[in-house]
């Protein structure tokens, strides 16, 4: 377990530093904007480690996603309705079954340790940083997620023990693709489409 708080505090550290960098850089951002960037930094620093279900990141970003889906319809409903619907069919998404669905599509070490998966993953963040607070946030949220993630990763490499194991021995986790089951890689890429593609326009 000590292992993981290491984890967690860099993801803290990566967050804060990311929402003080972005305050300094466009000073004229809202506190609101400031505060999502901190959060995709931390929520970024967790991601990679969604692919093992006893872990306390992936408890920790599941409970972040369920309260996510509580208030952002909420937000949209008082602040942009004409986003609600779209934001309704996500809550749904991440209150029913998509946790359970998700830990038997992932694999421990598998492509959530990748590069393409630090992008992907942190457009959903970036997605829902939009969706909460408005356009302003989608770009630091995304970078602060994907430069958080990142980290996580060359974090995983310096530490020995949580080197990826293969059959062929032990490989970096910074790898632009990772190694595993097809329908992993295929939904990680799924949603980075899908946020992509929701974000182009705004």
């Amino acid at each position: 377990m000590a292992e993981y708080h290491t984890y967690h505090l860099a993801a803290v550290a990566a967050g804060v530093g990311a929402a003080a960098v972005t305050s300094i850089i466009a000073p004229n951002l809202g506190l609101e904007v400031i505060g999502i960037t901190a959060l995709s930094g931390y929520v970024g620093g967790l991601l990679p480690d969604i692919d093992d279900t006893n872990s306390s990141s992936f408890h920790v970003v599941q409970r972040l996603s369920r309260l996510a889906a509580v208030l952002v319809p909420a937000i949209q409903f008082f602040y942009r309705p004409t986003d609600l619907l779209l934001a309704i069919p996500i809550a749904l998404f991440m209150v029913s079954r998509f946790w359970e669905v998700l830990s038997q599509i992932v694999k421990r070490g598998g492509h959530t340790h990748s590069v393409i998966a630090a992008v992907c993953l942190s457009l959903g963040v970036a997605w829902v940083g939009y969706l909460t607070v408005g356009s302003a946030a989608a770009l630091p949220a995304f970078l602060a997620s994907s430069v958080s993630y990142l980290l996580h990763l060359l974090l995983d490499d310096l530490d020995n023990v949580r080197f990826v194991e293969t059959k062929t021995g032990m490989r970096p986790a910074l790898l632009p693709v990772g190694r595993g089951r097809a329908i992993e890689l295929y939904s990680i890429l799924a949603i980075g489409f899908v946020s992509f593609f929701a974000l182009w326009g705004i």
